[in-house]
Parts: structure tokens; C-alpha cells; sequence
């Protein structure tokens, strides 16, 4: 365990962390800058439109449409008018009360769907909270309690075991961690792990860790539930290290590599594969700049740091400024041999990015350092896709063709 954690940890919360208001109060900010998003957007539309016909930028490139322009820039807008203020989380899972009532209603009608189709078997479980024997270094925060989570089993019918059945000789299984910047996402709200899972066919757990909304949620509250997820299959289900495939979305990507950091500081087994899709990799947005994806394609990339900075400001209000330039928040700024861990234990790394996404070039850093270190790492560019272009589309077809090459799955 190393020593110096320590300099990265408060011995009080940051006061100005932001915390998200009561669903009530929320749905009333909502209303409100909504209508001041409507008002901007009556004369932003006409502006958007004159942009794309008379004054078409020598960066944009063929797929930029109009439509495409109009939807990402408002969606842009929007954002940046409500980025402020944090989203309430969901209610609470119910455990007893049977799966329908555990899935927000607004999300996972594709997963029930596919589930009345025969397509994939759906279960909830309850992932028990990691002991304390687990909770050391840069995760002792008293503050922050390991609580019970959710996490979904999609299991494709070609499986070779089914939800939570003890794993089979040999077999492999998808562990899903979802995007959504901390502070937003459910494991069912794109259909990405269950057609990777379909893809694959391998059975997924996708863990609905907690959001970094509150002084209770603030991290290390998602490693510490993403962690009880990977004991649970290693413990319970007797899975090897070396047959769970890591895959994760943007933060989802981010506490991937968090969690394989964290497992080498615990000295447990590492995980075999990582499959990330736009790995958010840099939490010291001081100075945005620094890499010229921010200013390149802010343009196009839906990304909004102002959203950026204010979910890195409540997720981290546990922890000092250095800690957003070290490698636990921001990986793609690795020390030499620091990825040493995956190198030892023959990780297999594929990163996913777009080529017109603010994450580009921390992206490129990030694998960059993993070549250095000697990981066995695949990267792919989708030159003229935004955010996690890799879920869907043609950039999706392609991604899922890389993950079987990857898996050695013909």
C-alpha cells in the first residue's frame, strides 16, 4: 500500500461542493431555464442556420449536417443553462417489491422489451456493501459508508451461465460500469452493455453505482461500489480475475481505470480485459486548453465544461487540488511504470474515441502512456465522431467487431 495518500485527502469536505436540491426543487429549476431556453433558442435557431450555410468552418466535415449542428448545439445550450445544478438521484431500489418497480420509468424499456422477446434475461441483485478490510489509502474516507447497490444481470440466451449462477470452467463475464459524469445514468439507459453482452455472448452485471450528488455519494462512494461488484463475482460467483472484461463509458471509462488502480493498491487479482468507449481521463479542467481537443471541437463535442467542472467539484469535495492532476483522477497524466500493474498481469486495453469529441486528446494521452509502459493496448479512432460514438451506429458496428477480435471470439 503506498504512503502518500494521505497528501491527497481533506480533513474537511470542500465547503463550496455542490449538492444536488430535492426532486421537487429541481423539477421547478428545470421549468424555469427551460423556458429561458426556449426564449434563446427562438433566435439561436436562425443564427445556427445562417452559421451552416454561409459561414461553414474549414474544420467542419461531411456528416456535420444542419440538423446534426441544431441538435448538438441546442442540447449544447441546454446544458450549459441548467449546469449549475446537480440532478437528483433516483429513488432508492426497492429490493423486495420485484424487478419492474427497481427500473426508473423513463428508463430500461428496451431491456424489458428485449427481455418479453426472449432476447435476454433480466435480474436484479443486491450487491452487499465492501468490508472494512477493503476500504484503505486513497478510499478511507470516514465520511463515506459502503452501502448495499443495485446490479443488473443481462444475460443473452447463448451464455454460458445465467445471472447469478456460479460461474462455469473457463467462462468470462462483462462487468459494466456506465457513464454520466457522476452525477446523472442508470446501468439500463442505453442499450450499449446488453448488445456488447449479445455481441459477445457473454452474461453482463452492469452495477448502478452511486452518483457523487451529496457529502454521503461524494467519491471514493462509486469505487467503493464498483469494488463490491468485482468481490462478488470473484467471491460469490468464483469467477477468475482473468475472465472479467472491464467495460465502461466515458465515467464509466474513468472508474475503470480508477478500480484497476485501486485493485493493485489491495494487492488483489487485476482484471483481464478493458473494453472503454471515450474514457474520461482528466479531472484538472484549470486549464482546459491544455489539450487542444477542448478548444478544436468545442464546437461540435455536446460535452460542456462548465457541466464538467461543477460534477468534478462535488465528486471530489473529499479530496485537495493535487489530487485532480494524480493518476487515480486523471490517468492520462500517468507516471512512468505506473501502469506497470497491467503489464504484469497481461491486461488487454481497447480504447474507443472520437475524433471530434473534447476527450480526444486526453484519450491519445492516456493510451500513449499505457504504450510506454509496455500494456497491451488498441486504440480507435472514429475520425469525425462526438462523445462515445462507439455505443451506436456505424462507430458501434465497428467497435463491437474490435471487441470480438480483442476476445478472440470468432
Amino acid at each position: 500500500m503506498k504512503k502518500d495518500h494521505q497528501k491527497y485527502i481533506r480533513f474537511t469536505p470542500d465547503p463550496d461542493g455542490p449538492n444536488a436540491p430535492s426532486p421537487t426543487i429541481y423539477r421547478i429549476i428545470e421549468l424555469l431555464t427551460y423556458m429561458i431556453y426556449l426564449g434563446i433558442s427562438t433566435m439561436y435557431i436562425p443564427y445556427l442556420v445562417l452559421c451552416h450555410l454561409i459561414r461553414k468552418s474549414e474544420e467542419d466535415f461531411p456528416s456535420w449536417t444542419l440538423e446534426r449542428r441544431i441538435t448538438t448545439r441546442l442540447n449544447k445550450l441546454r446544458v450549459n443553462t441548467l449546469y449549475y445544478w446537480l440532478p437528483p438521484p433516483h429513488e432508492p431500489v426497492i429490493w423486495d417489491d420485484g424487478l419492474s418497480k427497481t427500473i426508473p420509468p423513463e428508463i430500461g424499456n428496451a431491456y424489458i422489451n428485449a427481455r418479453g422477446k426472449g432476447e435476454i434475461e433480466l435480474k436484479v441483485i443486491k450487491l452487499n456493501p465492501v468490508k472494512k478490510e477493503y476500504i484503505k489509502g486513497i478510499a478511507n474516507i470516514i465520511e463515506v459508508k459502503p452501502v448495499p447497490i443495485a446490479g443488473y444481470w443481462i444475460s443473452p440466451p447463448t451464455s454460458a451461465g445465467k445471472s447469478n449462477e456460479v460461474a462455469q470452467q473457463d467462462e468470462r463475464v462483462i462487468l459494466h460500469i456506465h457513464g454520466g459524469g457522476y452525477i446523472r445514468g442508470h446501468p439500463l439507459w442505453t442499450t450499449f452493455p446488453m448488445e456488447i453482452a449479445k455481441s459477445t455472448k457473454l452474461r453482463c452485471l452492469s452495477v448502478n453505482y452511486r452518483k457523487t450528488l451529496s457529502s454521503d455519494t461524494a467519491f471514493p462512494a462509486p469505487l467503493l461500489d464498483v469494488l463490491s461488484a468485482y468481490l462478488y463475482l470473484i467471491q460469490d460467483l468464483k469467477f477468475n480475475a482473468r475472465d472479467i472484461i472491464l467495460l465502461g463509458e466515458s465515467a464509466g471509462g474513468h472508474l475503470s481505470l480508477f478500480l484497476s488502480q485501486y485493485l493493485n493498491d489491495l494487492g488483489l487479482d487485476q482484471i483481464g480485459y478493458m473494453i472503454l468507449s471515450s474514457p474520461w481521463s482528466n479531472f484538472d479542467l484549470s486549464q482546459p486548453y491544455r489539450y487542444k481537443s477542448y478548444l478544436k471541437n468545442s464546437n461540435y463535442c455536446q460535452l460542456s465544461p462548465l457541466r464538467l467542472n461543477r460534477a468534478i467539484k462535488s465528486a471530489a469535495r473529499y479530496y485537495n487540488e493535487g489530487f485532480l492532476n494524480s493518476n487515480y483522477a486523471s490517468p492520462c497524466k500517468m507516471h512512468i511504470n505506473g501502469w506497470n500493474h497491467l503489464k504484469e498481469h497481461r491486461t488487454r486495453v481497447y480504447i474507443h474515441y472520437g475524433g471530434r469529441e473534447l476527450f480526444r486528446d486526453e484519450c491519445i494521452e492516456l493510451a500513449n502512456g499505457m504504450k510506454r509502459d509496455g500494456v497491451d493496448v488498441r486504440t480507435r479512432i472514429d475520425p469525425d465522431g462526438l462523445h462515445t460514438s462507439g455505443m451506436n451506429g456505424e462507430a458501434g458496428k465497428i467497435f463491437k467487431k474490435d471487441v470480438l477480435q480483442i476476445l478472440d471470439i470468432t
